[in-house]
């Protein structure tokens, strides 16, 4: 009996497991797709929060830097005129600094003859901003730009003063409300469920005085073994070794410091020496309030600062950098520096004249930069600078202001546009950077189209595959047939010859029988006559063929100089099988020539260079020269993330595209002048009116069109920058106080309280010398340079100090330790009353006097003096200069006379948020 056979059975419940598993998809597949969309409605739900919370801090950030905002919200000039005049600023409709006008500004406009200065300050900044118009680089649009699921058309913000009766307001402070929605077609919110995309965030604003700030360095601050070498730098030393400098107390600021320039972080070791908990170098100094920075960044090796990685365990805080204390509370940056540092450093020495068009030139400048509708008409064109044969040097600028936009992400990688269709390969490439892409590209190697985009300040390298192997093989069968062409020649000359030689032969022999004829006794004479004609005929042969011979060896000759040249050119051929050919495509910003350490340039302007490797090697199949030509499409400000935010009709008309034709010029490569249109014509000259050297983001934040810096002078357009020495010289004049000394007799807190300690105050000294003996220093003061001398014990500091020419503090006081803060720490109260710096009337003790509450409803004169005088808040009125919001003088002398004007007029602002509420 046969065994069974199982592979049908086996067939069976395939097919049933089959089916089993396809009826579970089926009844699962709508769950899988509801939870697929659930998750998508999340990611919708979690980015339309993430927009409208940048949006908020975007408006937050405008509201600190008392912008005038614009229709597209961004900053723009609050007048039309440089400087803006007064009627302007008072009528600009969304100025920050109106809406932060308290009543004392209102009294001080009246002052100055204002007609009806109390319709000045604005209770509210309302306005729908419409989103169609705005360019990639407008920050709005990056907020919102990866919002899915929802047509966001436009967005509305309000910012209005915050009236609840419930908001304490004492002095100067302001309170708002700014809300932020997402809006629909139809101009309303746009509603999840029953939530509305909005968030409300409330703000309390406070005036930044300059005796907020422990410590102002007037130029850069190194914390690293670099010794600052401009004027106003200063210096807080590096240690070679953390695991001892690190046990010391070293120096901790407790108060917000500000750098008028860059701070300068300690050299990084190996990332694996922070991993392991290594020695390393280490600058005993930490920061447990507020960095903050004028117009510098943070710095490291020479570079701006970058964490070696993203987020990973050591690169998360600045507590994490283990070469110093860390900023604990972070690091803010103004975005300009203050001028009156500068003149009190001598970082400027002098205000230079401003360029008056260069007002109306920074007006355009932003208006092109942030409104798509500005640069519809822009065109991209460039000159040629220099051809060397094998580079080519390009300027290539955008009209209307329009400018470069490097895009986010990596570098689309070069690729062929048609692979394969031809047989083409591109061999090779490379990419000198991965990010910023600049332009994207189409290079044409006769029919070969490699695409992809080069970034800013890098390079891309194309190497295309030149086959020559079908020119080898051409050459092998030209060779070949050369050859059998040569031996055939040769054949006839050696047939020729032979016939030739025959023929005389014959002739010789018929002219002997000739002469027998002749000389015979009775000639035959028909004989005599045939055998002439035969030998005149014969003769007449050997001459044709004689010049037949010659002309055959003519073409042996030429045969032979075929071959011999089909040989050479193989032979060339195959010494060049291994050159490749490349090209190299570098976009850079243009530098000025003259000025070779400035590295500004101007947005609307880049140059290209195009160098060839072996230009003679890019051949085509029939070894003869390939079409080159270049196509280059510019990222200008309405792309982003590689592609166009314009309409597809704009697109089409292709004004930010252009091409270069080369052509060969014996070894090298010739080129047009100018950059051409797809057709060959020209797209004309670069744009006449600008400067490629400017770097309009600098000069226009120079000028103060960047950040709304409206106010000044009597008129609110004066500037006493220049004069600081003279406005700081408020307690002495400058050069009278060479050395100020802290010692025992003047800075000394007793353990037990008391002491000598007073509170000092002074507006100008060369040198501020603090002594061993002395322990407890307080006050207002303005020292061009700091020295802190050996010392033994710990030192503590309340004052607030501007430093303009640098800071020496000894070895053994970092260990020893130094603490430092302002009157407004909330310790500090305490310790000045401790130290008697703080005194109740008639010198008494605060610690001795009556307590009663401070809602008290009759407290008596003595008990409000006494509370006044016991707080800290006391102290401000010894120096009005350290209550003003800058260095740069809100008081001054007017021009070529001696009356001193003030502008009464805050500049720089604390913002602190105090909750925000949001539907989602």
């Amino acid at each position: 009996m046969k065994p069974l056979n199982n592979k049908g059975s086996a067939f069976v419940q395939a097919l049933v497991a089959v089916g089993i598993v396809g009826t579970m998809l089926y009844f699962l597949s709508p769950e899988v797709l509801k939870h697929r969309q659930q998750v998508q409605k999340t990611a919708s739900i979690i980015t339309a929060r993430l927009a409208l919370h940048s949006m908020v801090d975007f408006t937050l950030f405008g509201v600190k830097q008392r912008w005038c905002f614009s229709k597209d919200w961004m900053p723009e000039p609050c007048g039309e005129s440089y400087p803006p005049t007064m009627a302007q600023i008072l009528n600009h409709k969304r100025s920050v600094e109106r809406l932060l006008m308290k009543n004392e500004t209102v009294a001080f406009l009246r002052g100055m003859g204002v007609a009806n200065p109390e319709s000045v300050p604005l209770d509210v900044i309302d306005e729908r901003i419409n989103i169609s118009s705005f360019s990639a680089l407008h920050p709005v649009y990056k907020i919102i730009a990866d919002l899915k699921g929802y047509k966001v058309e436009a967005i509305h913000v309000r910012i209005e003063k915050d009236r609840r009766q419930i908001i304490p307001e004492y002095g100067r402070e302001v309170y708002l409300k700014i809300t932020v929605s997402l809006l629909d077609r139809q101009g309303k919110p746009i509603e999840i469920g029953a939530s509305k995309l909005r968030t409300i965030s409330y703000v309390g604003v406070y005036p930044r005085e300059v005796g907020s700030f422990a410590l102002m360095v007037a130029n850069d601050l190194h914390l690293n073994e670099t010794a600052g070498s401009s004027a106003g730098d200063a210096n807080l030393k590096q240690f070679g070794s953390r695991n001892v400098a690190a046990k010391w107390k070293g120096l901790v600021f407790e108060s917000p410091v500000y750098v008028n320039g860059d701070v300068h972080l300690p050299k990084a070791p190996d990332i694996k020496v922070d991993k392991s908990n290594g020695d390393t170098v280490y600058t005993p100094v930490t920061f447990k309030e507020k960095l903050i920075l004028g117009g510098g960044q943070v710095m490291r090796n020479g570079k701006e600062f970058k964490p070696r990685s993203s987020g990973a365990e050591l690169d998360q805080f600045w507590a994490h950098v283990r070469q110093f204390g860390g900023f604990q509370k972070g690091v803010e940056v103004d975005g300009d520096r203050d001028e009156g540092l500068d003149y009190l450093s001598g970082y400027k020495t002098a205000s230079g004249a401003e360029d008056p068009r260069l007002m109306e030139k920074c007006i355009s400048y932003n208006l092109a930069k942030y409104n798509l509708n500005k640069t519809t008409d822009a065109e991209l064109t460039g000159e040629l600078l220099k051809n060397t044969g094998s580079k080519v040097q390009y300027r290539m600028g955008m009209s209307d202001k329009n400018r470069f936009n490097p895009q986010t992400g990596e570098v689309v990688r070069p690729s062929l546009q048609q692979a394969g269709w031809f047989g083409e390969i591109l061999k090779d490439w490379s990419l000198n950077k991965k990010d910023g892409a600049i332009a994207r590209y189409q290079m044409n190697f006769g029919r070969m189209k490699v695409v992809g985009e080069i970034p800013d300040d890098g390079t891309v390298t194309l190497a295309p595959e030149i086959n020559l192997k079908q020119l080898k093989e051409r050459l092998d069968r030209q060779i070949t047939d050369a050859e059998s062409n040569l031996l055939f020649q040769k054949s006839q000359v050696d047939q020729l010859e032979k016939q030739i030689r025959r023929t005389e032969d014959d002739i010789s022999d018929m002219q002997r029988e000739l002469r027998d004829e002749q000389n015979d006794k009775v000639p035959n004479v028909g004989k005599i006559a045939r055998l002439r004609y035969e030998i005149d005929n014969a003769e007449y042969r050997v001459r044709n063929m004689r010049n037949q011979l010659t002309k055959q060896k003519n073409d042996v000759y030429e045969a032979e100089t075929k071959l011999s040249n089909l040989q050479r050119t193989r032979r060339d051929v195959a010494s060049k099988e291994n050159v490749q050919p490349k090209v190299h495509i570098t976009i850079k910003k243009p530098l000025d020539p003259t000025k070779p350490g400035n590295k500004m340039s101007n947005p609307s302007f880049r140059d290209m260079e195009v160098t060839f490797e072996h230009p003679e090697m890019l051949l085509n199949s029939n070894g003869e020269p390939l079409d080159v030509s270049l196509a280059f499409e510019a990222y200008d400000v309405s792309y982003f993330q590689g592609s166009s935010l314009r309409t597809w009709s704009q697109q089409q008309l292709g004004k930010n595209k252009g091409w270069l034709f080369f052509s060969r010029n014996g070894d090298g490569m010739a080129v047009s002048p100018r950059l051409s249109t797809a057709f060959g014509q020209s797209k004309g000259n670069l744009p006449d009116d600008e400067d490629p050297f400017i770097d309009y983001d600098i000069a226009c934040a120079q000028l103060g069109s960047g950040s709304s810096s409206a106010f000044g002078g009597t008129d609110w357009s004066k500037s006493f920058a220049s004069s600081s020495r003279h406005s700081w010289s408020f307690t002495n004049k400058y050069g009278e106080v060479d050395t100020l000394v802290f010692d025992h007799n003047n800075a000394y807190r007793a353990p037990n309280g008391g002491g000598t300690a007073v509170f000092t105050v002074k507006s100008i000294a060369k040198n501020c010398v603090i002594k061993d003996s002395a322990n407890f220093v307080s006050g207002f003061l303005n020292c061009e340079r700091l020295v802190i001398q050996s010392r033994a014990t710990p030192l503590r500091i309340i004052a607030s100090i501007i430093v303009t020419k640098g800071i020496t503090i000894a070895d053994d006081a970092y260990q020893a330790g130094i603490t430092w803060s302002t009157i407004y720490h909330p310790q500090a109260t305490f310790e000045l009353r401790q130290a008697n710096v703080l005194k109740g009337l008639n010198n008494q003790d605060c610690a001795t006097i009556n307590r009663y509450p401070v809602w008290h409803p009759y407290p008596s004169m003595s008990d409000v003096a006494n509370l006044y005088r016991c707080n800290s808040i006391s102290l401000r009125s010894k120096a009005d200069p350290f209550r003003w919001t800058s260095v740069d003088p809100d008081c001054g002398l007017m021009n070529n006379s001696n009356s001193t004007m003030c502008k009464n007029r805050l500049v720089r602002f604390y913002v602190l948020e105090v909750s925000r509420e949001s539907g989602i």
